[in-house]
């Protein structure tokens, strides 16, 4: 179920009919629709308006309830298991220094989770703004040279101003409600290692804890027991359906906690193998969202544009375009993993004679840039979006 939610969030689109898509537009709005109608039947028209008023602040607005809610899962789940797994180590099957693994895997998890909450992101300001610019220019295809209306900044290639933030960040990736912070090229190696350290303490609790499973079949010899129904008074000899239903019912919090680590720990692997895999490619989770828009749009025209010559250009734009922006592997990753922060990035090569006699200092130059892509600002949102 966790899993086949992930899929609808990232792959499920308003429009359409795959599964994902009719799954994110029940869940997106046929459902919250519903709910709002159902509170102004019961409450009038203030119902909805708090609906909204709590959507707002709970999605929309940078608040500490998911970090909270996190830290009950993780403080949770790690107590449940000192509580119910722990008295049972050392046993035939694991040492006792898994207690002591364990805690260590618990902290370092804190640790990481602690620094992707606090760590800057890469904010823009004015003072690093043209360092950003020689670190990340513009490709002049789903980035083009502008200033953010809000930070009244220059826009850097990659970068893209967070409404819950509400600051600019370098080489943004998305806005992480796990940590209540942007991730950019300031912490995006700490939101892979977030990622990474809670798929292994997730895989390493439930392999205890089927360990501890195992330990306790033994011990109680659950594997040659036979079984009473309480109801029927019927014997039944035992099976690992019969044995789950009566460790679940003797020792549920173990069951409990080996159930939610294995699914957390497959669903949090799988995206980080996915999170990965866009390091290997040169791009971040808010490009992939532009290149998939940008090319929709470019086969749109090219199948349904008005005039031949409107169609073939957006043939040829589609078959030129190209992410400048990948370097290859070893590159991708050391950008991320081994950084310089902004404030630490080289200065901006000075502008040469010909450009100083010309006027072409570096404002007048992106307002230059800007007033040059004018014509084609019509086609290009479309394109954007």
């Amino acid at each position: 179920v966790v899993g086949f939610g992930v899929a609808v969030f990232i792959y499920g689109k308003a429009e359409g009919n795959s599964l994902f898509d009719r799954a994110y537009r029940f869940v997106a709005v046929h459902l919250p629709g519903g709910l709002k109608w159902a509170l102004a039947k019961i409450f009038g028209p203030r119902g909805p308006a708090a609906l909204d008023a709590a959507w707002q602040y709970v999605c929309w607005t940078s608040n500490p309830l998911v970090q909270i809610f996190y830290v009950c899962i993780v403080a949770g789940g790690y107590l449940v298991f000192v509580l119910h797994g722990y008295p049972h180590l050392p046993n035939s099957y694991a040492a006792a220094y898994h207690k002591h693994i364990g805690f260590g895997m618990f902290a370092a998890c804190l640790s990481v989770w602690m620094m992707a909450c606090i760590s800057d992101p890469g904010m823009i300001t004015k003072d690093n703004v043209q360092k950003v610019l020689a670190a990340y220019p513009v490709d002049d295809q789903i980035f083009t040279l502008g200033t953010c209306k809000t930070c009244r900044t220059l826009k850097p290639g990659r970068s893209k101003h967070c409404g819950m933030c509400n600051i600019c960040v370098a080489k943004f990736d998305h806005h992480c409600i796990w940590i209540n912070n942007c991730v950019g090229t300031g912490n995006h190696h700490y939101f892979i290692l977030f990622l990474l350290f809670h798929s292994i303490i997730c895989t390493y609790g439930a392999a205890l804890g089927v360990v501890i499973a195992l330990h306790l079949i033994d011990t109680r010899g659950l594997s040659t027991a036979t079984f009473l129904d309480p109801k029927t008074g019927e014997r039944y000899s035992a099976t690992w359906s019969i044995i789950f239903q009566y460790l679940l019912a003797t020792e549920g919090m173990i069951v409990f906690v080996i159930i939610l680590c294995a699914v957390m720990g497959i669903v949090l692997f799988g995206f980080m193998l996915w999170h990965l895999n866009l390091i290997r490619l040169g791009t971040t989770s808010n490009e992939v969202a532009k290149w998939n828009g940008l090319r929709s749009y470019l086969k749109h025209v090219r199948l349904h544009g008005e005039e031949e010559a409107e169609r073939e250009e957006a043939a040829q734009t589609l078959a030129s375009l190209r992410n400048i922006y990948n370097q290859g592997l070893f590159r991708n990753m050391k950008q991320v993993f081994w950084h310089s922060d902004l404030d630490k990035l080289p200065d901006p090569p000075a502008p040469s004679k010909k450009q100083d006699a010309d006027g072409a200092a570096s404002e007048p130059a992106g307002k230059a840039a800007g007033s040059d892509s004018q014509p084609k600002k019509k086609k290009e949102g479309k394109k954007q979006k």
